[in-house]
This record gives C-alpha cells, sequence and structure tokens, in this order.
C-alpha cells in the first residue's frame, strides 16, 4: 500500500515536472529558422620569438611541449 502511494506521488511529479520544462522551452518564442551556426574562429596568429624565448627561460615546458608533440 505504502509504495503505491508514493508511486502515486513521484508519477505526479515527473508530470508537473515534465510541464514545467516544457513551459520553460517553449516560453521563449525564439525564431529558430534564422539561427546559424557559429562563424569558424581564424588561427591566432602565433609569435614564434616569445614561444622560444619561454622555452628557454622554462625547460619543463620544453620537456612537456616534446612529450605532447611524440604522443
Amino acid at each position: 500500500m505504502i509504495t503505491k502511494v508514493y508511486a502515486h506521488i513521484l508519477d505526479e511529479d515527473r508530470k508537473v515536472n515534465a510541464q514545467k520544462f516544457e513551459n520553460a522551452f517553449y516560453a521563449t518564442n525564439v525564431d529558430l529558422r534564422n539561427v546559424r551556426p557559429p562563424e569558424e574562429k581564424q588561427e591566432a596568429n602565433l609569435d614564434i620569438e616569445s614561444l622560444i624565448e619561454q622555452l628557454k627561460k622554462s625547460p619543463e615546458l620544453a620537456k612537456t611541449l616534446q612529450q605532447l608533440i611524440n604522443s
């Protein structure tokens, strides 16, 4: 008997939550026909000289970079 009561309460909670989700989802009124994918970002320009200086100052960074390249 107790499981039937709790099952009924859980079912009601699920219905209420589903209705809340549906209302929140459709309440935005966004026209999805005009949605476009984001534009691709252009690659950032690397400052090679700055990178070389950083690698010279930090042997650990150079070692980590080498491990990443080799894997």
